[in-house]
């Protein structure tokens, strides 16, 4: 079912007024590993703002990162999520918490009501809860709320200072990768390293709080400036009362001479400290502020002009021909493979730079070479495993690139001119 509203003029898109909520119920198909509603009927190429939710009966790592799946399970899933990510959807659902509740003592509960924004509309969601008290179904109710970006705060980011480092180093030993497959092909590394990195980051971010820098948090700011603040709002609503007081007046221009000038000092004074405490590590923070943010630019590639147009000629030209996939092709151990060792990976560890910017899971570089210090078997059983089978998952293949480009025109006769940076 697709229910089509109507929204003010340019609210999700500056060209349509729609927007588009397609409700599925998605039951067991004729065939194995199918369900009745296909995944291109759920995630419609479409220019409105869609919003697909509803009962899919699907189980994925992605939903329910600590759930233990079978191949079937992913098989089934698997083209769900590619056509998502395919279009640019956005899993609204809040990893782990389960949607339905069996009626009988042998069913287990599971993630099987899922939420996907385009994104068009992914900017304008806030808050996936089940507040709700239960109906009597055994599928909990669901509350989704959209909000325009201009009016709601930045969303919650992990404060990372303040975690729980006590109960989470305990909670990061207690924590276990399972165990490798007994008969390893291409298709079940793939569902067993899926399954498995996230156990850490639930872990990460259940005893991590999380904080909102609002629009007004500066590290300049202080509580004088406040103080300043509210007296010069107070003296400006006291002068609009009697227009013609003169002594009204001059109170209202007096605070607010005296509010921006210590704007203007406690931007100095931060600025002289952070110059008198610059690190090596720190002064081209100091450059980046004092030279500033270049304008954006968008690389050009002969016959390619839009982004579409750019990716398509970046895969025609790098990725050439269909390349064969064999998911039930058995791996042979390497037996000359050294064992992929603790201290290795945390040297490799060291190399990073513990200010770079966190990937997807948000979870910054310092925060992993402390968990691999507490905890040093969670990375080694992950990445042991592909080491000596010489598996390379396609999960590790999924990753966001985003091109750079150097001054001049880039061309394929010249591949230095422009720069791909792999975020995983």
């Amino acid at each position: 079912m697709a229910q089509d509203l109507f929204t003010p003029d340019g609210f999700f898109n500056p060209s349509t007024t729609g927007f588009t909520i397609i409700n599925s119920y998605s039951t067991k198909g004729r065939l194995n590993n199918t369900r009745s509603v296909p995944p291109d009927i759920i995630f419609p190429v479409s220019p409105l703002a869609t919003l697909t939710l509803g009962d899919l009966n699907i189980h994925h790592p992605t939903a329910d990162p600590l759930r233990t799946f079978k191949e079937d399970e992913i098989a089934t899933s698997s083209p769900y999520f590619d056509r998502a990510t395919e279009l640019g959807f956005t899993l609204l659902n809040v990893p782990g918490v389960f949607t339905r509740f069996s009626m009988s003592l042998i069913g287990r509960p599971g993630v099987i009501d899922l939420a996907f924004a385009c994104p068009l509309l992914a900017p304008y969601f806030t808050e996936w809860t089940d507040p709700l008290p239960s109906t009597g179904s055994d599928h909990i109710p669901i509350l989704l709320r959209l909000e325009a970006p201009l009016f709601r705060a930045p969303p919650p980011t992990p404060n990372w200072a303040l975690r729980d480092w006590p109960t989470l180093e305990s909670s990061l030993k207690a924590t276990c990768i399972s165990p490798v497959p007994p008969i390893a092909t291409t298709l079940s590394m793939d569902i067993w390293f899926r399954s498995n990195p996230d156990r850490s980051t639930a872990v990460l971010a259940h005893h991590t709080p999380v904080q909102r820098v609002t629009f007004r948090s500066k590290p300049w700011w202080t509580d004088l400036l406040s103080q300043l603040r509210r007296a010069y709002n107070s003296a400006l609503r006291s002068s609009k009362t009697d227009r013609f007081d003169a002594a009204l007046l001059a109170s209202a221009r007096a605070a607010r001479t005296a509010y921006f000038k210590a704007i203007k000092k406690a931007k100095r004074d931060h600025w002289s400290a952070f110059l008198a405490t610059a690190t090596p590590q720190t002064v081209w923070t100091a450059k980046k502020f004092a030279v500033g943010r270049p304008p954006p630019r968008f690389p050009e590639l002969p016959g390619a002009t839009t982004p579409p147009e750019l990716n398509k000629a970046l895969l025609d030209h790098f990725f050439t021909g269909d390349t064969v996939r064999t998911p039930n092709s058995i791996l042979l151990p390497f037996t000359d493979c050294p064992v992929l060792a603790a201290d290795e990976i945390g040297r490799a560890l060291a190399r990073a730079s513990p200010s770079s910017a966190p990937g997807p899971d948000m979870t910054p570089k310092r925060v992993w070479k402390r968990v691999h210090r507490v905890a040093p078997h969670l990375i080694q059983d992950l990445l042991a495993p592909l080491v000596a089978d010489g598996s390379h998952p396609p999960a590790l293949k999924m990753a966001n690139g985003i091109v750079l480009n150097k001054p001049g025109k880039p061309s394929y006769d010249s591949p230095s001119s422009f720069r791909v940076i792999v975020l995983l």
